[in-house]
């Protein structure tokens, strides 16, 4: 059996589309009338490439038929040379031997329709004309419309029964109805359809039916909207409760590590939980970019950037997890005249993550590089390793949203899976390609990210080391912290790199030491108790003397939504918890010069 339901053209205006398995009937007074319904029907099957068989009577006999196709359609002869055209008698078709046979008959129909299909056509157009059905044999030809009627469903077949009024009653009438899906009659000069019982009453359930769908869709579509927003909330809150307790944890490491004697036990024990807590941070951002990448909410900031500082960000991420691992980096870099329009953070992420992903694959010892030049206007940056590799199968595979590589039980950083989707993601934005090129399993991999240009390159030449920043002497800063491990590590920190620190613990505290001590830059929690950060900050700013000091957001909170809101407040800053002390660092050494428009970093 081969059931469709491709709608196809009847031909008739009246009528329209129908799909296949349809038997339908025709009331006719005149040879005019038939003319008038059956050319353009076949017509339609021709064009659709159906064969199409006519079994014609004396109201319209074959000859009379041919030529009325020939006169509309051009070529008509062709269809009938190739078979796709056959008009027959009702003597040749429905009573061969003079005798009605309606089994006989019905497979007649469907054995056609399997010939038709086997040369290459879509399926059979058929009509009969009726008239020849006596009064004896009304009750069996019923039957036979009515098994043809369930048979038809099943194959590629449209059948138009015709029926011509002078010799039907208004029983038959009734009885030709009930065995076909509706009719077709002229009523004041135009054709119009008469619908069975049986099928009035599908059409209302399949409405009623419709109508309930999309009920149910809009509930679930309602129910899922709400489960993705819970959701986002959720992960942002998750975000903003695992980076506080990380943040005095990264703080405290890099205590002991200013404080601890060099190659001591203590130093090095500093080191690990400053690794550690890398690693942590890296699997909550992740996490949050869940959210942001199957809602679409990955943005960026384009500017013109330097790709040699793009790298060096995304080097200086990853080399913690590359010495670990004891591997040979290679970093090759062109002239810093060489920008880009880009989002140098996120850019800077995915070459971090590439980088990443090369020391986290490759056994401990190997080799990874990071490479950018320019070609024919483009910048062409490759990530290499040594390491893995990649199955041919999973090349573009690796891209997908929570798609990892098998990796062996030592090789412990593992993640979420989606720091390639999200490169992708972030290049494509940017107007670029990544793609990733292996020549198989331990033979290394390499992933290569292309971006246009933002200004005609220079020529390439070595880079020195960015140069260490130092504070600016004898600045005063205020840390606004409602957790007192974060907030005492913090102001820790900086009074050992020469600053002048005070501290509080909720916003009303903060606003009355600012209006004392008129801080150089204010070090502002967003969660905090009673008014939060935001309203600070906005009452900061009404303050005459901090109308142009320095407002840094050290939060928890790093959704899109925050960062906007964290601009409409008046931060200059949005740094993530747990902090880099050298971002720290380079952002209170900063000295305020008019209102910047906040750049998050901690990403």
């Amino acid at each position: 059996m081969h059931i469709h339901t491709t709608h196809r053209s009847s031909g008739i205006d009246a009528v329209g589309s129908i799909p296949w398995g349809s038997h339908f009937c025709q009331f006719y007074h005149t040879e005019a009338d038939l003319a008038e319904t059956l050319v353009p029907f076949f017509q339609a099957g021709l064009d659709a490439n159906e064969s199409c068989l006519w079994v014609t009577s004396q109201s319209l006999d074959a000859g009379r038929a041919a030529a009325l196709m020939a006169q509309a359609i051009p070529g008509f002869d062709a269809y009938v040379a190739s078979g796709q055209m056959e008009i027959v008698s009702i003597s040749d078709w429905y009573k061969p031997g003079d005798k009605f046979d309606p089994d006989i008959v019905l497979n007649g129909w469907i054995e056609r329709e399997r010939r038709s299909r086997a040369l290459g056509f879509a399926g059979l157009r058929l009509t009969g004309d009726t008239i020849w059905v006596e009064r004896s044999g009304w009750a069996d030809f019923m039957d036979y419309e009515r098994k043809v009627n369930g048979a038809f469903r099943h194959y590629n077949l449209v059948a138009l029964c015709t029926y011509c009024m002078e010799t039907c009653s208004a029983e038959d009438v009734i009885d030709v109805c009930r065995h076909h899906e509706f009719a077709l009659t002229r009523r004041d000069g135009a054709w119009e359809v008469l619908e069975s019982s049986s099928l009035k009453l599908a059409k209302e359930e399949l409405v009623r039916l419709n109508a309930e769908l999309e009920d149910r869709v809009e509930s679930r579509t309602a129910a899922l909207n709400a489960a993705v927003r819970a959701r986002d909330e959720f992960l942002a809150m998750l975000g903003h409760e695992l980076r506080n307790p990380l943040a005095p944890i990264r703080s405290a490491a890099d205590v002991i590590r200013a404080l601890a004697p060099a190659g001591s036990p203590i130093a090095d024990s500093s080191t690990i939980l400053t690794r550690q807590v890398g690693h942590l941070t890296r699997l909550v951002d992740d996490l949050l970019d869940v959210a942001r990448i199957t809602q679409g909410h990955i943005q960026v900031n384009l500017q013109e950037t330097a790709l040699a500082d793009i790298v060096d960000m995304a080097v200086e991420q990853a080399r913690p997890l590359i010495d670990q691992r004891g591997h040979a980096l290679t970093v090759t870099l062109p002239g810093r005249g060489v920008k880009v329009l880009a989002d140098g953070t996120r850019l800077a992420q995915v070459f971090g993550n590439l980088l990443h992903n090369a020391a986290k694959y490759t056994p401990n010892g190997g080799n990874v590089g990071i490479a950018a030049s320019v070609d024919d206007g483009t910048a062409v940056i490759t990530v290499t390793d040594s390491g893995a590799g990649i199955p041919a199968d999973m090349l573009d595979a690796v891209f997908g949203l929570f798609t990892q590589l098998p990796r062996s039980l030592d090789r412990s950083d593992g993640g979420l899976g989606i720091g390639l989707t999200l490169a992708r993601r972030i290049v494509e934005l940017h107007g670029g390609s990544i793609a990733a090129h292996s020549d198989g399993p331990d033979r290394g991999s390499r992933f290569t990210v292309q971006l246009a240009l933002a200004t005609p390159a220079v020529a390439t030449t070595p880079l020195a080391a960015p140069a260490a920043v130092e504070p600016a002497v004898s600045r005063r800063v205020l840390i606004v912290d409602d957790n007192a491990d974060a907030r005492e590590l913090m102001a820790t920190l900086l009074s050992l790199h020469g600053y002048e620190v005070d501290t509080a613990a909720d916003g009303e505290s903060a606003l009355l030491q600012a209006a004392t001590l008129t801080p150089d830059v204010v070090m502002l929690d967003i969660g905090l108790p009673g008014i939060d950060g935001y309203e600070t900050a906005r009452r900061l700013r009404a303050i005459p003397a901090m109308a142009h000091k320095r407002l840094i957001a050290l939060t928890g909170y790093g959704q899109p939504g925050d960062l906007a809101a964290s601009r409409a407040a008046g931060f200059d800053e949005h740094i993530l918890k747990p902090a880099q002390l050298d971002d720290v660092l380079a952002k209170v050494a900063v000295a305020a010069q008019g209102r910047n428009e906040p750049q998050v970093s901690g990403h």
